[in-house]
């Protein structure tokens, strides 16, 4: 079978109207975990797009930045294989899934309490550690929902569940901060601007363990009994194109370091600062100032991924997956080369909203192709071969990307990630190719 195709022999499936392709792809389990994802989601963005500044308060700059970012990914990743193995061993997602995001709801509070740039990465680590449990089992228990037509659209729903999450966490964040930086210096006696995020950072557990609180109440799974007798058989548990599209995906990984770059770059572009000098810091900790325009700008890419995500799930189930999957590598690489380019406030804007068609084309396309390519019995170990490929490499090019953006410059910097994902989406056209030259023979 091709990578986008049903067996020649194979009557073509029946594919009902609109709604019914809906009503398909959000059974139960799709539905709770997109809510979960929601609650989640919300707690990490009230927090997670503060981290530069906080980073900065506490005397980091970009190549902290690049440390921090890139190591909590590729925890995450490399937890994510275990995880997705394990679960696929004791034949049970829920349970993993379960104590990834509690491990992750009680770590947010106790970042309030660091006071150097190092505290933040033992902490963001510790806190990607519950992702890493629970990323993958998550994946299978979603995959095994649904139909083998409609998974482009349940993974994208759950991404775009992710994304409703984010943008409501970024208004309730920036409203917040925006009425604490005000607060706190009026009438909190020897209180200093990283104070404000320190709070923030308590408040968003309060969504997260509402996320934990569904999942034990509402997810509901069947134990596999024969899962014990699985064998992680990687010659036989997957497709051999598989090995080639995580190939593809480590190329592209290696290009795509962590979204805050994109703030910090916005911040140049805008005017604002984000990466401070030792007196920029002081000056900052003294004036309470604040470059209110950057999370705004974090608000119109999770909104642009919102808009985005399920229709790119509807494009991917209809042209094919890896199809819709190359674009997304193609807009990524455009996005990149022209952030590092970009000089005005517009430009700026348009390209967040770019990025967030990259998103919708790619996140949870990934994953449906993932599943293509693993039998039901592996797939767990699948999602986690996945997620290693992908978290092995954000340390590695988040480091990167910072160490160039503060030598070279930008252009450099941005336009290397852009290359990597150009060849990874000529490594991906390749596969097509020879997935249709396999048909036809």
């Amino acid at each position: 079978m091709t990578i986008d195709e049903h067996p020649a022999d194979a009557d073509p499936p029946v594919r009902p109207g609109f709604w019914g392709q809906i009503r398909a792809s959000l059974p139960r389990n799709v539905l709770v975990l997109g809510i979960v994802s929601f609650l989640t989601d919300s707690s990490s963005e009230m927090m997670m797009w503060t981290i530069p500044f906080f980073i900065a308060l506490l005397g980091g700059g970009a190549v902290w930045i690049g440390v921090v970012e890139g190591l909590r990914e590729s925890l995450s990743g490399l937890l994510k294989l275990a995880s997705g193995w394990f679960s696929d061993k004791i034949g049970r997602c829920k349970p993993l899934v379960a104590l990834g995001y509690g491990i992750s709801t009680v770590v947010k509070p106790v970042l309030a309490l660091a006071a150097a740039p190092w505290h933040v990465l033992g902490l963001l680590g510790l806190e990607r550690v519950g992702k890493g449990v629970r990323a993958a089992p998550r994946d299978v228990l979603i995959a095994s929902a649904v139909d083998e037509r409609h998974r482009g659209k349940a993974f994208s729903f759950h991404r775009m569940m992710d994304h409703a999450g984010a943008v409501v966490g970024l208004l309730a964040g920036t409203a917040l901060v925006a009425y604490l930086f005000g607060y706190f210096k009026e009438h909190v006696a020897g209180a200093e601007p990283a104070d404000v995020f320190r709070f923030m950072y308590v408040l968003a557990a309060i969504p997260a363990a509402l996320a934990v609180v569904a999942i034990l109440l509402f997810v509901r799974e069947k134990r596999d009994d024969g899962a014990g007798r699985v064998a992680l058989d990687f010659r036989a548990g997957y497709d051999r194109r598989f090995w080639w599209f995580l190939g593809a995906l480590l190329v592209f990984a290696l290009g795509n370091s962590s979204d805050m770059f994109l703030l910090v770059r916005a911040g140049e572009i805008l005017g604002y600062d984000v990466i401070l000098r030792g007196t920029e810091q002081a000056e900052m900790a003294r004036a309470w100032s604040f470059p209110w325009q950057l999370p705004l700008m974090f608000l119109v890419l999770s909104l642009a991924k919102m808009v985005f995500s399920l229709p790119g799930g509807f494009v991917a189930d209809r042209i094919g997956r890896a199809k819709t999957l190359a674009i997304g590598w193609a807009i990524y690489a455009v996005v990149y080369i022209l952030f590092g380019f970009a000089t005005g406030a517009w430009q700026a804007w348009a390209l967040f909203v770019a990025y967030g068609i990259f998103y919708g084309f790619t996140e949870g396309v990934e994953k449906a192709v993932v599943a293509d390519f693993a039998r039901p019995q592996v797939r767990g170990a699948a999602y986690g071969l996945y997620a290693f490929a992908d978290g092995i490499a954000k340390l590695p090019a988040s480091l990167l990307l910072g160490l160039l953006y503060e030598k070279v410059g930008p252009a450099v910097a941005f336009g290397v990630g852009g290359g990597c994902a150009g060849l990874a989406c000529l490594m991906l056209v390749v596969l097509l190719g020879a997935g249709r030259r396999q048909a036809a023979s």
